[in-house]
């Protein structure tokens, strides 16, 4: 099922994507191993990871496939986002010259609300493990500290259209 909010006028597309267990289990593997929390680019006292990492080609061929036949969307970059107990990711929205949208897909049980603020309005989403988020790329979004005890994983893209 894939809903559907017009936030603000503003399109936001929620859906759930389970991904195979062991891409899964190597995205875990890989962040248990190298989490190291520091600040990076929005994320404040949390682990940010940009580079190639065992499991990511996979998860974008994944993640490519579904979204090519569902949005007609194709990634243009990712990333890994960890958060830890109070870490967070400050007020930002994505930048590029060929992005159309930016998504978000959620690896991880505990996971706080994702915020989208427009014209002073706010509208949070309290994401489940594998939910993905696609909204437009300028869209001003954050999330706040929250006490944790577990890390909040998810993997961040920047989308284009396919053609």
């Amino acid at each position: 099922m894939i809903n559907t909010y017009n936030l603000f006028a503003v399109r936001l597309s929620h859906g759930s994507l389970p991904i195979p267990i062991n891409i899964h289990k190597k995205i875990i593997q890989f962040v248990d191993k190298n989490y190291k929390p520091k600040d990076t680019i929005s994320c404040v006292s949390g682990f940010q990871y940009h580079e190639d990492f065992e499991g990511k080609k996979e998860l974008n061929n994944f993640i490519d496939n579904y979204l090519n036949n569902v949005h007609h969307l194709k990634i243009t970059n990712a990333w890994l986002n960890v958060l830890e107990n109070k870490s967070y990711n400050k007020p930002h929205n994505h930048t590029g010259d060929v992005i159309k949208y930016a998504g978000v897909l959620y690896l991880s049980n505990t996971n706080n609300n994702i915020n989208f603020t427009k014209d002073s309005n706010v509208f949070e989403i309290k994401p489940k493990l594998f939910d993905y988020l696609i909204f437009p790329y300028d869209l001003l979004h954050y999330v706040l500290p929250e006490e944790r005890n577990e890390k909040r994983i998810c993997y961040a893209f920047n989308l284009t259209d396919v053609n």
